[in-house]
């Protein structure tokens, strides 16, 4: 194991030590790149926002972590003891969840170990990433402009050089940027260019944010299906019945391709779904969803026999709360890095090499926060509340 289990070694928190302060702010990281489209939304640009909270507690302890709470949920966390709010072996609190990654964090830093020690070390280290930025960069329909498959090779030239060993690769040009068959061509044009580029020992995997149908879905993996494809995300909007048929589908064409989906879904709604047999790797936003109830719906993914891919665009600190998650727990496939330079989060402990990361054991996350930067970022775009 890469360290010990808060579980193992019975651990609790301090019953006296409460929340004094809560402090908000945007911080802003800059990508390598503009990233282009996916197949439903526009230019996404080249910055990554991620708001965040600072917990303070009357002993002066601190943690923070990706959050969206408001002032009014701020204030009803002053003066709660952190031992109430938080369980290290399940975590959050369900009337506190807003301040989910804040709390692991300051919980990890309050008992001095890291939040994949609180998992329990499941998984296995270093863990694999993949570049999720492959994006289609292009096109741009208001000036007709069209550079062929050529800047989605340079994007993953420049992950190539960063040192990442799997990528995916956004498609589903014809949902609204290219006509269709079009679209389809260039879809796969792409995809088989970047399998010659990257060679037949990365993995690839390929994203459609529902812009096919079910068949245009088929018919892509008859045009690619020997390019050794991952997995297929978000193909076309779930539905158990669709999810069924076509794996189904994919086992029957004799390709080892994963279904994965449930970034944008409901999870409640989701259970159907993968009860069913309908998904190989499931894919809930680990912020928007929290790594609380990830930690709960662990047990469903280890019944249906299946694998955990927590989603992640436009936030740089999930990069790396994703992967304390993998390695805390077993039966989580590849992360996904937003890649970004953000010089208030210091990330130093994390080591990114030969396409995986190595964790720390820091306390917490293990993400440093710059108090000058984050201070001003807070008075800019932030609140206080005491």
């Amino acid at each position: 194991m890469h360290g010990s289990s808060i579980q193992e070694a019975n651990m609790a928190l301090p019953a006296d030590i409460r929340i004094s302060s809560v402090e908000a702010a945007t911080l802003t990281g800059t990508r390598p790149r503009v990233v282009g489209r996916n197949s439903r939304r526009g230019v996404h640009g080249e910055y990554a926002h991620d708001r965040v909270v600072r917990l303070t507690t009357d002993e002066g302890v601190a943690g923070w972590g990706w959050s969206r709470a408001e002032e009014e949920e701020a204030r009803r966390l002053i003066g709660a003891r952190v031992a109430d709010v938080f369980d290290p072996s399940t975590g959050t609190a369900d009337e506190y969840i807003a301040f989910d990654l804040a709390l692991w964090d300051l919980a990890g830093v309050v008992l001095g170990e890291s939040v994949h020690g609180m998992l329990g070390d499941g998984g296995s280290h270093p863990v694999p990433l993949y570049d999720g930025s492959i994006y289609i960069d292009e096109l741009d329909p208001d000036t007709g402009r069209d550079d062929g498959v050529t800047p989605m090779l340079d994007a993953v030239r420049t992950g190539l050089a960063a040192g990442f060993h799997a990528f995916k690769v956004k498609i589903g040009r014809g949902y609204q940027w290219m006509p269709k068959d079009a679209g389809m061509r260039r879809d796969i044009d792409v995809i088989r260019a970047i399998r010659d580029l990257i060679g037949d020992d990365m993995r690839l995997l390929i994203d459609g944010n529902n812009g096919y149908t079910p068949e245009e879905a088929r018919e892509v993996m008859r045009q690619v299906g020997d390019c050794d494809i991952y997995w297929f995300e978000e193909p076309f909007p779930e539905s158990a019945h669709e999810c069924i048929a076509f794996r189904d589908f994919l086992r029957e064409g004799g390709w080892d391709t994963l279904l994965a989906d449930g970034e944008s879904s409901r999870p409640d709604d989701f259970d159907d779904i993968v009860r069913a047999g309908g998904l190989d790797v499931v894919q809930f936003d680990l912020r928007f969803y929290s790594l609380t109830k990830w930690l709960a719906y662990m047990p469903l993914i280890r019944e249906a026999g299946i694998i955990a891919a927590p989603h992640n665009w436009g936030s740089h600190l999930s990069g790396f709360y994703i992967p304390q998650f993998a390695l805390g727990c077993s039966d989580v496939s590849l992360a996904e890095i937003d890649s970004a330079t953000m010089p208030a989060a210091t990330t130093e402990g994390y080591v990114f090499a030969d396409g995986a990361l190595a964790i720390p054991d820091t306390p917490g996350f293990g993400i440093g926060l710059d108090d000058a930067l984050f201070t001003a970022a807070r008075d800019e775009t932030g609140w206080t509340v005491e």
